[in-house]
């Protein structure tokens, strides 16, 4: 795997977490955003996401939803963010870094030639 994050969207990925960080520190939060809240928020965050897809029988592609349910969807998924984001700066958790880290382990985990097309468990092939 190669690393194809330009050093403009890293760059742009560290302003952002430094308005985040801001965002929390003019509120003194930071008292409240230890990993175990800020793990559960972002646990919540994301249960709001799926309760937009729940009881959909999974056809509906999202291009077929309404702007109005879309703006919704991008709403979750930008808290989601936001909250993973804070979670790293409270950590020290570099999230390029680690998500580059992950994609080799699941690389090696997942060879294509033997998972390509494939849904099983790692421990099933």
């Amino acid at each position: 795997m190669s690393n194809n994050v330009s050093q403009t969207e890293t760059d742009q990925l560290i302003a952002l977490r430094k308005r985040i960080d801001l965002f929390s520190e003019v509120r003194n939060w930071g008292k409240y955003h230890t990993p175990k809240n800020l793990s559960m928020a972002m646990s919540v965050e994301v249960s709001e996401l799926m309760e937009i897809f729940q009881w959909q029988d999974g056809a509906e592609g999202f291009s077929a939803f309404s702007d109005q349910k879309k703006e919704a969807v991008a709403h979750e998924v930008a808290d989601v963010f936001i909250y993973l984001m804070r979670f790293c700066s409270v950590t020290g958790i570099d999230p390029l870094k680690a998500a580059e880290e992950k994609l080799k382990l699941n690389d090696l985990k997942y060879p294509a030639d033997v998972v390509k097309g494939r849904s099983d468990k790692y421990s099933d092939y």
